[in-house]
Formats: structure tokens, sequence, C-alpha cells
């Protein structure tokens, strides 16, 4: 199975047009695990002759383009305990997808968007050789939590009016150009991806009277403004407050329904950011102090421990090696 890094577009390819017949699906199974975690790969008697995945890193967020034969992928009850969840967005572009998740099951045809989360046991088939383009997020991005995303899987959103249509032409222009984005490119995307997710769900919540809709939407739109503003080493708790006119009790607890708060939230952001700036071979010429002033970490000590304290290693030891850093 052959994989491939593509420049200058931030992506990744994957695909088992290099691999003989007889080990072609193994690959297939070995590399959706290690994307997707902890996952059952099944196929039919006829075979797995090929499939494709690119993917595209937008920091937290995954945009993937999977092209393949038919097969079914299977998240077990015990594979859930010990992943982080996610929250998958999903619209196929060619054939359909059948979910099932939470004693509910649901047709997907080409056009239309559903939504599922790893967090609990789910099935996704694919009946006929198909591509699709499936975002993966973390649930604070979305405004929601693994609970919330209980109303979401009923039924799919049609592309055919408001915000379900403007989804899918988002995600299938991504899916249709995705190797030709560089990272520059990219890094605005996430905002607009995350935006159209939250509210697609904010929407389909209120249809299904959840109480909360409102609450959802507000965190995700405070969570985009912290992202475009994470430059600012002034960007704290109480910015985000007062950008939103809510009271700084409130905004903890907005954060408190999604096991965290507004400043572990803002700081890992940033360390995510500085993260992807020490793997960018194109930025090897500025130091680790730089790069964390481009986040709003002025001080390099902090910048050193904050670091070392999330994932195991210096900045300096991860821009070296990568591989060596704790997830």
């Amino acid at each position: 199975m052959s994989r491939a890094v593509i420049e200058p577009a931030a992506v990744e390819v994957v695909s088992t047009a290099t691999t003989s017949p007889a080990n072609g699906f193994d690959q297939w199974e070995h590399h959706t695990q290690e994307t997707c975690g902890t996952l059952q790969v099944l196929h039919d008697s006829d075979g797995f002759a090929c499939g494709r995945i690119v993917t595209a890193t937008l920091v937290d967020l995954h945009v993937s383009v999977i092209s393949a034969d038919p097969h079914t992928v299977v998240r077990q009850p015990r594979a859930t305990g010990g992943e982080p969840g996610h929250v998958y967005v999903t619209t196929p572009l060619r054939g359909f997808a059948v979910v099932s998740q939470d004693d509910r099951q649901v047709a997907v045809p080409p056009g239309e968007i559903v939504t599922f989360d790893s967090s609990r046991p789910y099935t996704l088939t694919m009946p006929e050789p198909f591509r699709m383009v499936t975002v993966r997020a973390q649930h604070q991005s979305l405004g929601l939590t693994s609970d919330s995303t209980r109303g979401l899987e009923t039924n799919s959103w049609s592309s055919l009016t408001g915000i379900g249509a403007l989804a899918r032409q988002t995600l299938a222009a991504l899916g249709q150009h995705l190797t030709v984005f560089d990272k520059v490119s990219l890094a605005p995307l996430q905002s607009t991806v995350v935006g159209l997710g939250a509210t697609l769900g904010a929407e389909q919540l209120r249809a299904a009277g959840d109480p909360r809709p409102d609450r959802r939407t507000l965190i995700a739109n405070i969570c985009r403004t912290a992202r475009e503003c994470l430059a600012d080493s002034e960007l704290d708790s109480a910015m985000l407050a007062r950008r939103h006119s809510i009271s700084l009790r409130s905004l903890q607890l907005l954060f408190a329904e999604h096991g965290t708060s507004p400043a572990k939230w803002i700081r890992d952001e940033r360390l995510h950011r500085i993260r992807a700036d020490l793997s960018d071979p194109r930025l090897a010429h500025l130091t680790i102090a730089m790069i964390g002033k481009r986040w709003g970490l002025a001080d390099a000590s902090q910048v050193s421990r904050l670091f070392r304290a999330k994932y195991g290693v210096s900045p300096s030891q991860y821009r070296r090696n990568p591989v060596a850093a704790r997830t």
C-alpha cells in the first residue's frame, strides 16, 4: 500500500494501487485503523480490489476524500472507552452509505449529509463502489458533546436548500481540490468548515426540539473567535466573554459542559499551532521563541514548559523527531 505526502499541499495520500491483490485489503484495514482508531473492517466474498484516502489536517480537524470498493467498518463497544471520540460529518459524492448508531439506521444517497460519533459504537456500510468526503472534528469545535450527538443520527440532511446545500457544496469542492491546497490556504478553511458543521448541528438539534441549540451555537462561535485571535497575546477568558457579551462565569460554565475551561482550551489550541509549525520544514528558519510569539506566547521558557507538559518532549526535541511526542 503506497503512502505519500503531496507538496505543496498539506495532504497525505494512501492507496492500494501498488499493493498486490492478496494483501490489499489487509493494508487497507491497517490504515483505516491507524487513521480512525480501533475498527473492525469487513468486506464481502467478492473481495476488495482498491481503495484510496486523501487526508488534509487542519490543526485538530481532518478532511478526507475516500474512494474504495464496497466494505463495512464497525466500531465495537469495547473500542470506545480508551480512545477519544470525534464527530464525523460525511457526504457521499458517488455511491451511498448506510450508518447505524444508537439503534437507528439511515441510508445516505449522494448529495446528502450524515453525522455519527466515534465515542459510541457505530456501523458504516458502503454497499457499492463509492467516493465520499468526511470531516472528523472534536466535539467542542462544533459546540457538541457526545450526549448531544444522539439527536443527530435520525435523519440525513438534504443538500437541496439551506445550510445543507451550502455544506454539501463546500465539502464537494474540498473533495475535488484538496490536493492543490497548501498549508497557508488550508489554515483559514478550518473556521469555514467548523462553522458549517456547528450550524448544521444546531439546526438539526433545534428541529429535534433540543432546548439548548443556542448554547451550542454560542460556544462554536466563541471557539471560532478564539482561533482567529490566537496570535494576540491579550487573548484570554475575559476578552472572549466581552466579545460575546456574556459573563466570565457563563463562559466558564459553557466550557465546563465540554470538560474543559476557556484558559485550557486557548492554551491547547496555541500548542496545536506551535506543534504544526515545528513540523513544517518551510518554517525551519524560525526559532522556537519566534514560533511561540506567532501564536500569542511571547515567553520562550513558557512555550517550552507548556509544550513538554502536553506532548512529553521539548519543542526542540519534537522538531528533531516528531514521532517521539505523545499525542
